[in-house]
């Protein structure tokens, strides 16, 4: 199985008496009725209805398993509006200017949150891919960190670092955003952030079973679908898409329901709490099972790594909401077949609040 995302709980959590506080679930924000007969503007509505969810695909001894994927199960969910394409540089630039909203990445983090972390460890900064001069062993433990690097001053409008910048990215997805930054541009908008559920509904475009968004052809008609790593990961990107990073939205064909980015570009937040197991344990629920929002307790990324250990969960005591795992879906322009096939609709994977990265962003919904 792939190797996780790092994580800077590392830097924070085990450096820092963690201020114990109470597990509240947040609340989804309320969302704004659709008018369906007239479509709200970038938006397209997705029909309720019934899929499959998941996939039990059997992969070549070249790539990994995913497990998190199953088992495949129905699930039911209502007709909603989603964005034709991920919120962009341009659209949450006009967010952060009228509101002053600062990212996570941007405000870093708080000493009295954790009060034995060195200031210095508490500046803002994102977790930045930064490929590896030779070829290197990808499962490994820790093997992740041979590639990925925490920047300060990289941020949203400083992606690669503070000499970066966003002036030719307005049309590019905004990245280095957390999950409670996307909750509050989706708040500003008047929206709110998919289910996990409804995200998978959407970028599956009607086809159940289905490898890819747009069929079990990887390259159909040898051109690529979507914006993905090509070469070998992590030390050469060729770039065959046309793209060593991320593209500006609308790059590729849309799928049939016309979304854009679907897979591949950037990770896409979602409302859920991510646990691996959740599939396993949401077939065992009594019926009715229509429009899920995920488990109810959260989980840690070290938490997670003792459940792909050993099955079982520490009995851990709780922990900083920054240090939650929320579901991200669609994979990223960092996907490679070998490593991280998950640009598929019923890849799940996760993000952690106090590691932003450059490679995840979000789109929005509303209900119907």
């Amino acid at each position: 199985m792939p190797a996780p995302l790092p994580s800077l709980s590392f830097l924070l959590l085990t450096a820092a008496a963690v201020h114990g506080q109470e597990l509240q679930q947040s609340t989804s924000p309320s969302s704004l009725a659709a008018d369906t007969k007239e479509a709200p503007a970038g938006m397209v509505f997705i029909p309720g209805g019934t899929y499959r969810r998941g996939s039990d695909h059997k992969f070549n001894e070249t790539q990994a398993e995913y497990p998190e994927e199953k088992p495949v199960h129905e699930v039911t969910v209502d007709g909603f509006w989603i964005d034709a394409t991920e919120v962009t540089n341009r659209q949450f630039l006009k967010f952060a200017t009228a509101t002053g909203y600062k990212t996570q990445a941007e405000r870093g983090w708080d000493s009295k949150d954790f009060p034995n972390a060195p200031p210095e460890q508490l500046k803002g900064g994102s977790l930045i891919f930064k490929p590896t001069p030779r070829k290197v062993e990808l499962f490994q433990p820790g093997a992740e960190w041979q590639w990925w690097q925490f920047v300060r001053g990289a941020n949203w409008r400083h992606p690669e670092g503070p000499s970066s910048s966003i002036e030719s990215r307005m049309d590019h997805p905004v990245v280095c955003v957390t999950h409670e930054d996307a909750v509050a541009y989706c708040e500003w908008a008047g929206k709110r952030l998919p289910t996990e559920a409804e995200w998978e509904r959407a970028a599956r475009g009607g086809l159940d079973d289905k490898l890819f968004s747009w069929g079990d052809e990887p390259k159909p008609g040898n051109k690529w679908q979507a914006n993905v790593y090509q070469g070998e990961f992590p030390n050469r990107n060729t770039a065959e898409d046309g793209f060593p990073g991320t593209a500006p939205v609308k790059s590729f064909p849309p799928n049939a329901y016309g979304l854009y980015d679907m897979a591949g570009n950037v990770w896409e937040h979602c409302s859920d709490l991510y646990r691996p197991d959740y599939y396993k344990t949401f077939v065992k629920l009594p019926e009715p099972k229509a429009n899920p929002k995920g488990p109810e307790q959260p989980v840690s990324q070290p938490m997670v790594q003792q459940y792909l250990q050993t099955k079982n969960y520490p009995a851990e005591a709780p922990f900083h909401r920054l240090a939650w795992l929320w579901v991200t879906k669609g994979g990223s322009h960092l996907c490679h077949h070998t490593y991280c096939l998950r640009y598929r609709p019923a890849a799940r994977h996760y993000s952690e609040s106090l590691s932003p990265t450059n490679h995840t962003g979000f789109r929005c919904v509303r209900s119907e």
